[in-house]
């Protein structure tokens, strides 16, 4: 009995990687790729655009991107309706970036370091409705994300962003900390904090997921 296809969109920002695990992924007849993205926002034009040549059973995305992080993907799915679990590829085993990816509906984490056979036989996993991630937190998936972080309704066009909360903002949505994005602005955290806030009310939206969808909804990121 032939085994099930499983339909792959695979997002890696960078091309080396994406092009390894392109060819590790077609030394199996089980998979075939429909498309590939550079990061979270392409991957979601192309699904809602309808720009692959068949709808992803499964999204296999590396956890931080540019404009928009793994994460940022798996709650702006959410948020549009389209119910396709996304595999998260991470390098570090951070407890702290597990714990967010489960909350946020991930239905694998796995570290870029496994095997090809750990690497195929998690998509399986998920492809038959079941989870890839280390068994003793598997129970957290069946925990509901928050209704904010699932649903979004758009606001008025907000008042315009200065240049640096633009810059600010796409950092964000890059799945970057405060924290990171101090030490890279060469700002204090309280400063970030504050144009985060300035940010937020700007746009109307309570959060940073709610502020990365909607700076993709009017093409700012």
């Amino acid at each position: 009995m032939s085994k099930p296809l499983i339909k792959l969109l695979l997002v890696e920002d960078q091309q080396l990687v994406r092009e390894a695990l392109k060819g590790l992924l077609a030394l199996s007849d089980e998979i075939r790729i429909v498309g590939e993205a550079s990061d979270g926002a392409e991957a979601l034009d192309m699904i809602a655009a309808q720009g692959l040549e068949q709808t992803p059973d499964i999204v296999l995305s590396d956890m931080r991107m540019p404009r928009l992080d793994g994460l940022g993907l798996i709650r702006a799915l959410a948020a549009r309706g389209l119910n396709i679990p996304v595999v998260l590829l991470t390098t570090f085993d951070d407890a702290g970036i597990f714990d967010e990816a489960v909350r946020s509906g991930a239905r694998g984490f796995l570290l870029k370091a496994i095997s090809p056979d750990t690497l195929l036989a998690s998509l399986r996993e998920v492809m038959n409705g079941g989870t890839a991630l280390r068994p003793s937190l598997t129970a957290r998936m069946e925990r509901p994300v928050a209704a904010a972080e699932r649903s979004f309704v758009a606001t008025e066009q907000p008042d315009p962003l200065s240049p640096k909360e633009l810059q600010v903002l796409r950092l964000v949505a890059s799945g970057r900390s405060n924290t990171e994005i101090a030490a890279l602005l060469g700002n204090s955290e309280g400063v970030i904090k504050n144009h985060c806030s300035s940010v937020f009310s700007k746009m109307g939206v309570r959060d940073r997921t709610q502020a990365v969808l909607r700076a993709i909804d009017l093409g700012w990121i």
